[in-house]
């Protein structure tokens, strides 16, 4: 999927970018959207020639948007199912108490992988920025 931006900051070849045209806001009323705040990273890998105010082309990759959504959102539910029924199995309790204690354990080491994950591969998972318009 490609999406316009607007380079508000850069920092090496990590560059913020501002969603949107502002000219095409000021027609709409709608704080669904709400661009003034919608910022967002992008990775300038091939070392475009950009400063601030440019209007630039960016790339997110479907398939890694997937991934992280996976990551993000499935990996500690899935995280909190199996350790609500491991703690059930393992300790062979029958207390819906201690097993929903089990499962809340695994919902926060899931954030933690998901954390993990993000920081270690951060710059993996950004937005790849195309060109510059």
């Amino acid at each position: 999927m490609y999406e316009r931006g607007i380079v508000t900051s850069i920092d090496k070849n990590i560059i913020t970018i501002k969603c949107g045209k502002p000219d095409q806001c000021k027609a709409c009323s709608s704080s669904f959207c709400n661009i003034k705040t919608k910022n967002f990273k992008a990775l300038n890998q091939d070392s475009l020639d950009l400063s601030e105010g440019d209007e630039v082309e960016v790339y997110i990759s479907p398939s890694k948007t997937i991934l992280y959504s996976f990551i993000v959102l499935i990996l500690p539910l899935l995280m909190f199912i199996a350790c609500y029924y491991l703690t059930g199995a393992v300790l062979k309790v029958q207390s819906d108490a201690v097993r929903a204690f089990g499962g809340v354990a695994g919902l926060a080491g899931g954030f933690l992988l998901s954390f993990a994950y993000n920081f270690l591969r951060k710059n993996h998972n950004l937005p790849v920025v195309t060109e510059k318009i």
